[in-house]
């Protein structure tokens, strides 16, 4: 099986990283567009220290905050109009993977005339020089950071899908874990739910595993594993908060492939429509769907399930060990608590193999019958 390893980004990680935006920018552009949505970076100031460091770097720099947590088509296109008006030649984002997603559809649909959602439903790539990307995360979750995927809603239809291109493939990543300490206790653990499931859908689903990826993936879900709970009882613990950006930067890059093994992630495909539908966090969808697609999986991969409960808890049943480990770091969640209508689940079926056609790969079924079971199950 043919493996490639390409991860172009330069990755910048460590306590007080955030100091190098200015230098790190400024050899990418003159004029930076600051993407963000977490309204608490203003607050803080931080968004404030930000566009300082990049001024006192001789650049100018422009806000534009009206990210959502899912973020929308329409929002970005108007983002794209801001950064085609002022000339802008860099775009930066500034907090999570919404943040970060939204960051690459501005960049892109920027260059052309059309909406993003175009962009989005085709293969098409606009005429223009996509401006080079430059990552601030400060939640860890979606490690959107290191690779070329975002995930954007079209609000009117619900749909979610993902945007890919080699050229959203960021420049620069800057990982400063202190700037995530701010981050209260639900986007704390909903982003480590996130992270867990990166590492464990691909691990699950591998119909051709290998060794050494299995190794890479296994580290990754016992740091998770291992400092969730330490952050659930102390949010200001700096060598979990680091675990846990270490391990969301490393879970969807490219060096999650290295030691061959496939599988696909089958999981965010199923809770694309819940987020979609209803705006939910995406970790929390993860977190009430989980139990039930684990179940279901283990039809066909029971060997991984196993596996999976001895490398990663110590316990020989992974079903179990993973609902525990839920429920201890309070996200053992159903979908009826997160507003989801059970008379909604046919639509949420509908849904999912338009927004995610990937789950085409998941090893058990997914018709329409079968997705209305999982998500009743986790309702």
């Amino acid at each position: 099986m043919l493996t490639e390893f390409n991860m172009p980004t330069k990755v910048i990680f460590g306590e007080g990283s955030f100091n190098r935006l200015g230098d790190e920018a400024r050899v990418l552009g003159r004029r930076a567009i600051i993407v963000s949505g977490q309204k608490n970076m203003r607050r803080l100031g931080i968004l404030d220290k930000a566009a300082d460091m990049l001024e006192r770097a001789g650049m100018q720099a422009f806000l534009f905050d009206k990210i959502e947590p899912n973020p929308r088509a329409a929002t970005i296109d108007e983002g794209a109009a801001l950064v085609r008006k002022e000339h802008i030649d860099l775009v930066i984002a500034f907090g999570g993977g919404s943040a970060m997603d939204a960051a690459k559809g501005i960049a892109l649909a920027a260059t052309g005339d059309l909406p993003v959602w175009h962009y989005l439903t085709t293969r098409d790539n606009p005429s223009g020089k996509v401006p080079p990307l430059m990552m601030v995360p400060t939640v860890a979750a979606s490690g959107s950071e290191v690779n070329s995927g975002a995930v954007i809603t079209e609000w009117h239809s619900h749909e979610k899908r993902v945007l890919s291109r080699p050229s959203l493939q960021p420049k620069t990543a800057i990982i400063d874990p202190e700037l995530t300490m701010s981050l209260p206790a639900g986007p704390t653990l909903a982003g480590g739910v996130d992270i867990f499931c990166h590492a464990l859908e691909p691990y699950i689903t591998a119909a051709n595993p290998e060794d050494l990826n299995d190794g890479w993936r296994e580290a990754m879900m016992r740091s998770v594993v291992t400092y969730l709970p330490v952050l659930r009882d102390n949010l200001h613990n700096v060598e979990a908060r680091r675990a846990l950006a270490w391990a969301s930067t490393m879970a969807c890059s490219a060096f999650s492939s290295l030691g061959g093994g496939d599988g696909s992630m089958t999981l965010h495909g199923i809770e694309h429509p819940l987020s979609g539908l209803y705006d939910i966090t995406h970790g929390d969808g993860l977190a009430a769907m989980l139990p039930a697609w684990l179940a279901d999986v283990a039809r066909a991969r029971a060997d991984r399930v196993q596996l999976l409960g001895e490398r990663v808890f110590g316990a020989g049943d992974g079903q179990k060990a993973v609902e525990d480990w839920l429920k201890s770091v309070g996200m053992r969640l159903r979908l009826e608590g997160l507003g989801v209508d059970r008379d909604k689940i046919p639509e949420l079926a509908r849904l999912a193999p338009v927004s995610s056609p990937w789950i085409v790969n998941n090893p058990t079924p997914l018709e329409q019958h079968d997705l209305q079971r999982l998500y009743r199950m986790a309702w």
